[in-house]
């Protein structure tokens, strides 16, 4: 379940005059992937050293294909795709350097469908003892 935090007012421009009310979700501890593997290997019936070398050896091979600039499909969970952003030019020859163009890689997540009717179906709940924070 997700929980939704009070909405707090955000000013989108300096001057004071235009402004938006948005709603947060509160800040909540990370999971551990000690975690995890202990949950997995739980539920599996194996014991956790075995689950580690797994989950390691899937780690290293989904790092590895994004390294190579390949996208990796997990079923049920969603897409990993590296994206390249770079400065624009008006032709291919102002480019230059293709190093030297580039300003950043990222990871974009796009999930599949099941993951989002699972979020969609969890909802989220509204906790008003957040609004005295």
């Amino acid at each position: 379940m997700l929980i939704v935090r009070k909405a707090k007012k955000k000013i989108v421009r300096p001057d004071g005059m235009h402004e938006a009310w948005i709603y947060q979700s509160p800040a909540l501890p990370v999971v551990e992937f000690s975690k995890i593997v202990k949950d997995c290997s739980d539920s599996c019936g194996e014991n956790p050293s075995k689950t580690i070398g797994v989950v390691a050896a899937l780690m290293n091979r989904i790092t590895h294909l994004l390294a190579l600039g390949r996208a990796v499909e997990i079923e049920g969970i969603g897409t990993l795709k590296p994206v390249i952003n770079s400065k624009a030019a008006d032709t291919a020859e102002e480019l230059g350097d293709p190093y030297e163009s580039i300003k950043g890689v990222k990871i974009r997540f796009y999930p599949h469908k099941p993951l989002q009717e699972a979020i969609a179906e969890n909802g989220y709940e509204y906790q008003a003892e957040l609004d005295d924070e």
